[in-house]
């Protein structure tokens, strides 16, 4: 304990930083779970979609969707997801799961979506990015 007190007190700056760090991430986590949002990995965002009747929703420009996109997914662009609209009303009470590129645009619209009162609305966290590296299947296709 006595080289542990030795070795804070000698770099006073690196706790510091590291104090600062944890505080930043535990304030963005606690922030995200008191909005609702919920971003999930590659496992579980699967798992939700796989476990029924969910909407699946790409954020991505159309040419980047017809590269390759989610298996099922629709193409919207953020602007297009409108809340109010009928054909996602439906889903009000569903899952409804959304994905960009790299994860940050998806938690824009989720908080969106979540403030109009859906009740289950995931983002895919790293976005197709993280889809990408963790080697899960795309399918190629112009936007429908």
């Amino acid at each position: 304990m006595q080289r542990f007190l030795e070795f804070v007190s000698n770099h006073p700056v690196l706790w510091s930083l590291l104090i600062i760090l944890l505080v930043a991430w535990a304030f963005v986590e606690l922030r995200a779970r008191a909005r609702g949002s919920v971003n999930l990995g590659t496992f579980e965002f699967t798992r939700e979609l796989n476990s029924g009747n969910a909407l699946l929703i790409d954020l991505r420009p159309g040419a980047e969707y017809d590269k390759g996109h989610i298996r099922g997914a629709r193409h919207l662009t953020p602007s297009q997801v409108d809340a109010g609209a009928r054909d996602l009303l439906k889903y009000k009470d569903s899952a409804v799961l959304i994905y960009c590129q790299n994860g940050i645009s998806s938690v824009d619209v989720a908080e969106r979506l979540l403030k109009a009162g859906y009740a289950k609305v995931y983002s895919l966290k790293g976005g197709i990015a993280a889809w990408v590296q963790d080697q899960l299947p795309l399918e190629r296709g112009k936007s429908r």
